[in-house]
């Protein structure tokens, strides 16, 4: 395994496709119907869509990043110039809010609306923040810990009404 560069920044996690039971489904009906050429090529199509992952990459020594969705070993994804980072935050989202918007997949915490909460690094310039990922409190608190740590700025919590520096 090569080692990982040390001025690179990198976050990954599962991505859930719809598309993979769908295509299971497909596949199925293609087979029960002795179609096997059109069932084996939507088996590999949904097997490929199973082990995909999304992550990003900062390279803060490249000044630039990077957000890519992974199959297997082939990363899909550019790099991009980073702009100047002022500092990481932590904001709470209220999944019930953004239906129309794909969101990660976690239960009700109460029956009024789930919540998740995002990571984003924020810079100067005309973008004003670059979304790094999406998860529980706990999680995200310690991949922002981790970023601010590596890219030596401070971290803000901004989950409650009380906003405060945790870095």
């Amino acid at each position: 395994m090569p080692m990982e560069n040390p001025s690179v920044y990198h976050f990954e996690k599962y991505s859930f496709k719809m598309i993979t039971p769908l295509l299971a489904l497909i596949s199925l009906a293609f087979f029960v119907n002795g179609e096997y050429i059109g069932g084996s090529i939507c088996f590999v199509a949904g097997g490929l869509a199973a082990f995909s992952f999304q992550g990003v990459l900062i390279d803060s020594a490249g000044k630039r990043y990077m957000k890519y969705d992974r199959f297997l070993h082939v990363k899909i994804g550019k790099w991009q110039a980073l702009p100047n980072p002022s500092y990481v935050t932590i904001v709470r989202i209220n999944l019930s809010s953004r239906r129309t918007a794909p969101t990660p997949m976690i239960g009700p915490q109460d029956q009024k609306a789930a919540r998740a909460y995002k990571l984003n690094l924020v810079v100067d310039g005309k973008e004003r923040y670059i979304g790094i990922c999406r998860g529980s409190l706990e999680k995200m608190t310690e991949e922002a810990m981790r970023l601010g740590r590596h890219l030596q700025l401070r971290v803000l919590d901004y989950t409650t009404h009380e906003k405060k520096w945790i870095l």
